[in-house]
């Protein structure tokens, strides 16, 4: 069988500021299962979306940390989120999200 490359998904999918996240992500999930293969992973909804087939119930926990840790992580720089934009869900910090064409709600609101 051929070796799965589920960090090729890194080149184009995510935002920036989560490609670390991302790493850490998929080096988590393929210490757990070295099978296990992603078939989507992008940015949904202000978060990482990762979908994927051979994974297992520690899979499907490490995922979900990942996306709640992207939820509140700046989508640009990877710091932490103070607010989410609204249109195009995204959570910014106060240094990158300062694009007065865009309407912020802040975290603690």
């Amino acid at each position: 069988m051929a070796q799965v490359n589920n960090y090729e998904w890194l080149e184009f999918s995510l935002p920036d500021g989560w490609v670390e996240l991302a790493r850490k992500m998929i080096t988590e999930c393929e210490a757990e299962e070295p099978n296990w293969e992603i078939i989507d992973l992008k940015e949904k909804f202000g978060a990482i979306r990762c979908y994927y087939v051979n994974g297992t119930q520690k899979i499907d926990n490490i995922i979900d940390k990942y996306e709640q840790i992207s939820a509140k992580t700046c989508c640009r720089c990877g710091k932490p989120a103070t607010k989410i934009s609204t249109g195009w869900i995204l959570p910014w910090c106060d240094e990158c999200g300062k694009d007065e064409k865009k309407y912020y709600k802040r975290f603690d609101e």
